[in-house]
């Protein structure tokens, strides 16, 4: 669906969807795209609702209730693609924790040799090893 599709939903829900679950139902959106369009009819809903508390309404009904409802639905519905992603991303995190560890080891070890204590150098070895334990994680993940 194009962009400039998306936002005419985003800016006017209710001329295209009669009801807030038929935004969480359909198949053409993209997760994103369904909480931007959910937003921003909370947001007409929540601006209807102040005004009728504020009498200066014509009476219409707010569906703020359904709309947070869908939206709540919509939220917990995690999409597949950040499920794969975290996936992905574990090598990365785990090399940058072992390398970091390893690297302030090596930090230590060299202080302990050199005899004198230095939180600089502990320090410069704990990055440097964050660094390189990352980035043999993420050269890790593609040979999976």
């Amino acid at each position: 669906m194009s962009t400039h599709a998306v936002d005419e939903l985003v800016f006017h829900p209710k001329r295209h969807f009669d009801h807030p679950d038929e935004v969480v139902k359909d198949n053409e959106l993209s997760h994103t795209d369904k909480v931007r369009i959910l937003e921003s009819w909370k947001l007409d809903a929540q601006q209807l609702a102040d005004s009728t508390a504020e009498n200066m309404t014509g009476g219409e009904e707010t569906d703020l209730r359904e709309v947070s409802r869908a939206l709540v639905q919509l939220k917990d519905m995690q999409p597949p693609q950040l499920a794969i992603q975290r996936k992905q991303d574990a090598p990365v995190m785990s090399g940058m924790v072992l390398g970091s560890v390893l690297g302030a080891g090596v930090g230590l070890v060299a202080t302990a040799a050199v005899a004198t204590a230095s939180l600089a150098l502990i320090a410069q070895t704990t990055v440097a090893g964050l660094i390189i334990g990352g980035g043999a994680g993420a050269i890790k993940r593609p040979l999976r």
